[in-house]
């Protein structure tokens, strides 16, 4: 299926102590949105991101690391999260453990800052808490309606990215439909059964797929447990405005 990638866990391999960007490349083509892999072993030197016309989302998928933003020093670890505002420079540091983060870059407007984003704060920390979910009602799902727990979105100071966590109950999905925005999802835990146009697929943990702009698609938890999914939409869109459009086909 030529949306969906599988990434690599080889999170101890030994072969250098560097650490090191794995780019998703069948993503490559959408323009919104880069999303990089970094796999950081234990004696991995720091590795420097700086985002003069971008945001990002840092979200560690397993073991621990360390990141350093000005005077500000974070120890994320596994379903931790780091949302980094443009213009600034962040420095990824090992820890006693090995590391595999995702690194989502949206770029944002060139135009100067404004005294209120000069005088924000410099970086957001957060964790994905299993207490911290509600029932989503964006729109409508099938079965019983799935959970959601924002992570990131514009009224936490965010231009372009919308990222929440997402828990799918088995028979549960969403039918078919389209959004305005790039669409990505990760699988965190789980499976999940996805149609792209024509095309369909499972995917399962360790997955990411990308749902284009105006593309047709849909979702469904076939399985006996439940999904747990990064979602991130790019570019979010305004307040007020429709995030999903349902299609039938029959009429």
């Amino acid at each position: 299926m030529r949306y969906v990638q599988k990434l690599k866990s080889d999170i101890d391999a030994e072969d250098s102590s560097e650490g090191r960007t794995a780019v998703v490349d069948s993503l490559s083509a959408i323009g919104t949105c880069r999303i990089d892999h970094i796999v950081l072993s234990a004696a991995a030197s720091p590795v420097h991101l700086h985002s003069p016309t971008e945001e990002r989302l840092i979200y560690v998928l397993a073991g621990a690391a360390s990141l350093k933003e000005g005077p500000n020093v974070f120890r994320l670890e596994a379903n931790d999260f780091l949302f980094v505002p443009r213009s600034r420079t962040i420095v990824v540091m090992a820890t006693d453990s090995s590391a595999r983060l995702l690194d989502i870059q949206v770029p944002v407007s060139r135009e100067c800052l404004s005294p209120d984003e000069a005088k924000a704060p410099p970086a957001i920390k957060g964790r994905v808490d299993e207490n911290a979910f509600s029932v989503h009602t964006t729109h409508g799902a099938e079965g019983r309606a799935f959970d959601t727990q924002t992570l990131v979105d514009r009224k936490m100071g965010s231009k372009n990215i919308k990222a929440f966590v997402s828990l799918v109950h088995p028979g549960s999905g969403m039918g078919l439909h389209v959004h305005p925005f790039d669409q990505f999802y990760y699988v965190l835990h789980g499976q999940l059964s996805v149609r792209l146009g024509f095309d369909t697929s499972r995917m399962s943990e360790g997955n990411i797929v990308v749902f284009p702009a105006g593309l047709i698609h849909s979702n469904s938890n076939d399985g006996a447990g439940p999904a747990l999914l990064l979602t991130i939409n790019v570019p979010e869109v305004p307040a007020g405005t429709k995030g999903a459009y349902s299609i039938d086909l029959n009429n």
